[in-house]
Formats: C-alpha cells, sequence, structure tokens
C-alpha cells in the first residue's frame, strides 16, 4: 500500500487544523475518515467506522463539491449492503476490493471500493 495519497481537500484540512471544529456543512463521519485515512496513509478515503443512513447524502455531496472521485469502505457492519445502496441511489458505483490500512490494528484489511459518478 505504497500508492500515493490523491485526496487532499484544503477544506477539510482546514478543519483539522481548527481543533476539530466541523462547520455545519461538513460532514462528522467523513472528516473522521479523512483523518484516519490520512493517518494510515491510505490512497483513498477509507471508512472504517460506522456510517449512518443520514450520513450518507452529506458525504457524497462534499465529494461532489470536492472533486473526489473514489474511496472505500471497510467496515464490516452488518447492514453494509443496505449503506452500498444507498451510495448507489445517490450516484455512485461499487467497482471492486481494495485494501485498507488500519493503524489502530496495525494492519491493512480488504475495503470495498467506490466511484463517485
Amino acid at each position: 500500500m505504497n500508492e500515493i495519497i490523491n485526496y487532499r481537500v484544503e477544506e477539510f484540512d482546514k478543519i483539522l487544523t481548527e481543533n476539530g471544529k466541523i462547520s455545519s456543512n461538513i460532514n462528522r463521519t467523513l472528516i473522521m475518515a479523512y483523518e484516519d485515512s490520512i493517518e494510515n496513509k491510505n490512497p483513498l478515503i477509507n471508512f472504517d467506522r460506522a456510517i449512518w443512513s443520514k450520513d450518507i447524502a452529506p458525504i457524497v455531496d462534499a465529494f461532489k463539491k470536492n472533486g473526489i472521485k473514489e474511496f472505500s469502505i471497510s467496515n464490516t457492519a452488518s447492514g453494509i449492503t443496505n449503506t452500498l445502496e444507498a451510495f448507489e441511489a445517490l450516484g455512485c458505483k461499487v467497482c471492486g476490493l481494495t485494501k485498507a490500512n488500519l493503524v489502530y490494528g496495525r494492519k491493512t484489511v480488504p475495503a470495498i471500493k467506490l466511484q463517485v459518478l
């Protein structure tokens, strides 16, 4: 997993440098995934924590606004198929499998790769 991190977003970085103050127009689940992905040196923004259904539309909107074209989900929650269906309904497409680094477990795990269309 020595790929280049290609998703730095100035708006998200600004939030991280302002002591975690998240404006109401940025989803907290997305910012946590962004921060974790940078720390874990993942080539894509990876969601390894739960994604609540209310978070999906704001995440997709932020990806489209900021030019993020791909992301991954390594969370293995039992409702993951519902989560994937919700992402697809908002213009994302499951495009295969990838790997994600998890620092807290010091391991690499399988992840579902999605495209933002």
